[in-house]
């Protein structure tokens, strides 16, 4: 009953409280009538142009129009005060009538004031609402019709409730209906306070426990509930007071209504405020974190107050000269938070300057005036927007280095610079390129010490481990470009299984016939057993294997019926029965062959592909293989690798960085870019970046040469079909590049000695190979040539 009590309670102040928001138009008395001269100023007004159409003229007549609006001002506000002291003495209908009329008329008057002010020149305006003679006098004027527009409401509302009892007397039921269902109301926010806890417990509960990533609409209603008790009020008190203004002679209570959405509403925008600041500001200081939390709470409520300052201002005074004076007061007002707030700041941000190299003019100037009185606060301003410029900066970088292209586009600027810098550094040094093997002294090579990143392809090892680390059969494929660390992934794979023999196999350049005694000698049998052999094997064994088939694609050729030994391996490998596990390593551009060829026939439970590095990764592997003291067969030391001379462009996100740190940061930038996230063509050509300073000894990185050549480009389409061929075998014969191709010997021989003598091929055991100096750039034009997917 207390809570009811104190709610009735809370209605009836806000009913009484709209004393001074009810308005002339909603009386349901007589019509009222306003004065000629009232009338004649708005029609008047009404066929004055478009203010930016007005001349000379219109300006004119507005001055004589807001003059005669003044002075009719004055006298219908001495008709109303007269009406109002009869009215006192006798408060029948026709004196209230005449109170009703001449209020109008002066409502009138001071709407068509306000429309003449916008309309006016600057000048005039000023001198009206600012704070000289004219302001002071039109300021005496506004008041005393503000207590006239007082006095009026006070027996507007009498007159109101005596209507209200006079209802009731007659028929009570509308009444009784808004009471029920203002209880009703109050019963679902009552039990809305008592639960509401509990239900935001069992929805975190239900929606966020287990889910790493919650939807959108999960989040936002998260978010709500941090400001549950002030969007029930809110909801609460805006039903009832709609509910409350369907009487009659309380239709005007719902004006309230705006004033709760700026009151309850601005709380409601505070909490969400505040709640977003803290959690992006985590890795701040507390002091930092509290000081901001209190700016930005001081300004929000700052906001919040003065627009319901000025908007019960504007709707009861007008937006006359008052008003213009409370507008004034409210920007002095910020005046002073923002100086109070930089005052609060300058510590801070001072500190934060401190640690940043190179400072603009404008902030060095602000560094030697910080502690000079009344210029302070001008520094800190500076130095305040400065640091929030340069914080937009870094945020701007950071979301976009989140998409490939914008770092490519960087890399792509990066290059060019490096590459003028280059050509001049050349002519005017006396580098030379560390060739050959000595290269692995400064890069080393992979090897089973090498640093793994843990980081790279996660996704996709969680997805294998779903299916290869169970007690289920399973046959999958991993799909990778050459390079990029397939072979890589296999071995963290059988390392992390516990429930299976691990067993790796390297597939044969010689096909199925060749893979059968290596399968068979890793299970444990007789090298010269059968198919049917190793199928018996398998069926009968007691172990469960799981069989990682690397560089697959060795089984497959791009031609008809080139899927023979594929599919042999897979049919040996599914009528195994037991509860093996196979995942088949396949080279992409072998596996497009394959998903073309067999689509939906060639069915396997998993199929993935291997990711391309991306910049952060590639940099990360290029650190890790720098030998800072490489041991050479003439000196105990050689000196580490240097990225001095090369200079690049400063960015928004490496400001805090060294010189030598930025060239290093841009240059593996290039190298990821030019590699299109193939850490082996990044550590090839990282390889190739290396110089040695003939007078110092230095070992200095510069841009390495990318292979490039126009006739690849220009090539006839039967030629980069014997490239294709080559990529997809990986290593080809004569025979081999003929039967794919379908070209005749000689066309290939004739093809193959023309791709040697400009290095794009190997060879190896009469066999041919794309070269590894020559792969990006071959790989890149078959895909502009639709002939390959990388």
């Amino acid at each position: 009953m207390k809570k009811i009590s104190h709610y009735f309670l809370f209605v009836s102040l806000f009913i009484f409280s709209q004393l001074s928001y009810a308005s002339w138009g909603l009386s349901d008395e007589q019509p009222t009538e306003i004065t000629p001269q009232a009338q004649k100023i708005e029609n008047d007004i009404q066929t004055l142009p478009e203010q930016h159409f007005f001349s000379n003229n219109n300006y004119a007549q507005v001055k004589r129009l807001l003059s005669t609006a003044i002075t009719q001002q004055q006298k219908q506000a001495e008709a109303v005060k007269k009406a109002l002291i009869d009215y006192r003495k006798n408060s029948d209908q026709p004196h209230w009538l005449a109170v009703e009329n001449s209020h109008q008329s002066l409502n009138s008057l001071n709407l068509s004031k306000q429309q003449l002010l916008k309309l006016t020149d600057q000048t005039t305006r000023e001198q009206l609402t600012g704070f000289g003679p004219y302001g002071v006098t039109q300021f005496y004027s506004e008041l005393a019709i503000t207590q006239l527009n007082i006095e009026y409401y006070l027996h507007y509302q009498i007159r109101s409730f005596k209507n209200l009892v006079r209802d009731l007397q007659i028929s009570p039921v509308p009444v009784i209906s808004v009471i029920f269902k203002v209880l009703g109301v109050f019963f679902i926010f009552s039990w809305w306070v008592r639960n509401s806890e509990r239900l935001i417990n069992d929805f975190k509960t239900s929606k966020f426990e287990g889910t790493t990533k919650p939807n959108i609409l999960t989040r936002g209603i998260w978010y709500l509930t941090r400001a549950h008790k002030a969007i029930a009020w809110l909801f609460l008190i805006t039903v009832t007071l709609r509910i409350i203004s369907t009487l009659p002679s309380l239709q005007h209570l719902i004006f309230l209504e705006i004033f709760t959405w700026w009151l309850l509403g601005g709380s409601i925008a505070v909490s969400f405020i505040l709640e977003f600041i803290y959690r992006n500001s985590k890795h701040n200081k507390k002091e930092i974190i509290a000081l901001r939390l209190a700016t930005i709470r001081h300004y929000v409520w700052g906001a919040i107050v003065s627009g319901v300052i000025l908007q019960i201002s504007s709707r009861t005074l007008g937006q006359g000269t008052i008003y213009a004076w409370i507008n004034s007061l409210v920007y002095l007002f910020f005046i002073l938070l923002t100086v109070y707030t930089l005052r609060q700041w300058r510590s801070t941000v001072f500190e934060r300057i401190h640690h940043l190299d190179p400072l603009p003019v404008s902030i060095q100037w602000a560094v030697r005036n910080q502690n000079t009185l009344l210029i302070s606060i001008a520094a800190t301003a500076c130095g305040a927007a400065w640091l929030s410029w340069r914080s937009i900066q870094h945020s701007a970088i950071s979301a976009l280095s989140q998409y490939a292209a914008f770092s490519h586009a960087l890399a792509y600027l990066f290059r060019i610079e490096v590459a003028k810098q280059t050509e001049v550094s050349r002519e005017h040094s006396n580098l030379v390129r560390i060739k050959g093997s000595a290269a692995f002294d400064y890069i080393s090579p992979g090897s089973e010490d090498s640093t793994l990143l843990e980081e790279y392809a996660k996704d996709e090892m969680s997805a294998l481990s779903r299916y290869l680390l169970t007690d289920s059969p399973a046959v999958c494929v991993l799909s990778g470009e050459r390079g990029v660390g397939t072979t890589t992934l296999l071995n963290r794979l059988l390392n992390k299984v516990k429930n299976a023999q691990p067993l790796y196999l390297n597939c044969p350049y010689d096909g199925y016939s060749a893979l059968l005694p290596e399968l068979a000698k890793q299970l444990g049998i007789d090298e010269e057993s059968s198919e049917k052999d190793i199928l018996q094997h398998l069926r009968n064994s007691d172990i469960c294997y799981l069989l990682a088939f690397d560089n697959a694609q060795r089984l497959v050729k791009p031609k008809v019926n080139g899927l023979v030994d594929l599919m042999k391996l897979t049919n040996l490998l599914r009528r195994a029965r037991k509860s093996h596990r196979v995942v088949l390593a396949i080279e992409k551009s072998s596996w497009r062959f394959i998903d073309r060829a067999r689509g939906e026939r060639l069915l396997f439970d998993l199929v993935t592909f291997m990711p391309k590095w991306n910049e952060k990764q590639i940099g990360n592997l290029l650190e890790s293989r720098i030998t800072t003291t490489p041991k050479t067969e003439t000196e105990d030391e050689c000196p580490s690798i240097s990225f001095d001379g090369l200079v690049l462009p400063r960015q928004w996100d490496e400001e805090n960085l060294t010189e030598e740190e930025r060239a290093k940061n841009g240059f593996y930038r290039i190298l990821w870019d030019y590699s299109d996230g193939n850490p082996t063509v990044a550590l090839r050509f990282f390889r190739l970046s290396l110089h040695r300073d003939k007078d110092t000894d230095a070992v200095l990185v510069r841009l390495f040469k990318a292979p490039h050549s126009d006739d690849l480009e220009t090539m006839p389409k039967p030629m980069l079909a014997v490239l294709r061929s080559i990529v997809q075998l990986e290593i080809a014969s004569p025979a081999d590049v003929s039967e794919c191709s379908r070209l005749s010997m000689a066309e290939v021989i004739s093809t193959l000695r023309y791709f040697q003598s400009r290095g794009y091929i190997e060879w190896n055991d009469n066999k041919a190979r794309i070269s590894d100096h020559w792969f990006r750039h071959i790989t890149n034009v078959l895909h502009r040539q639709h002939l390959l997917v990388k």
